[in-house]
């Protein structure tokens, strides 16, 4: 159950562009970016907040407590038990995608191994519907 001092800290994300997260770079037509809402928009903040370290770059220092950005990689790598990381990284994950005002809850967590890489999949549902994602680490 939320508390009213929870809605106060939730965010509602700005303007979005499309986004290539493979290459690393805004989508471009006509030499414009490509301005996207909805969904669409809503899937790249959640990519973009995933893949950003908490702490890592200034540009996201606000002076808060609650900066921007997620930080799970110390966990994966501490070798605590695989229970415990994915109990955290689910607690997480949840907690950061949940500041959002459009995000409803995060639920149906997934884990699985590829080779070296821990691949986390979800399920975000929203104010314009349930997404499935992927994040690796």
């Amino acid at each position: 159950m939320n508390n009213i001092k929870d809605e106060e800290n939730k965010t509602a994300p700005g303007k979005s562009f499309l986004f290539d997260f493979k290459i690393g770079d805004f989508i471009l037509r006509d030499g414009k970016l490509i301005e996207i809402e909805g969904i669409e928009a809503l899937k790249v903040w959640i990519e973009k907040i995933l893949k950003t370290e908490k702490f890592k770059f200034k540009i996201y220092e606000t002076g808060e407590i609650d900066e921007y950005g997620i930080t799970l990689l110390e966990l994966i790598n501490s070798g605590h038990q695989q229970i415990y990381i994915q109990a955290e990284i689910q607690r997480t994950v949840t907690e950061t995608l949940e500041k959002n005002v459009e995000i409803i809850n995060v639920d149906e967590f997934s884990f699985s191994r590829d080779k070296r890489t821990l691949v986390v999949n979800f399920t975000v549902n929203s104010v314009y519907g349930s997404v499935g994602q992927e994040v690796r680490f």
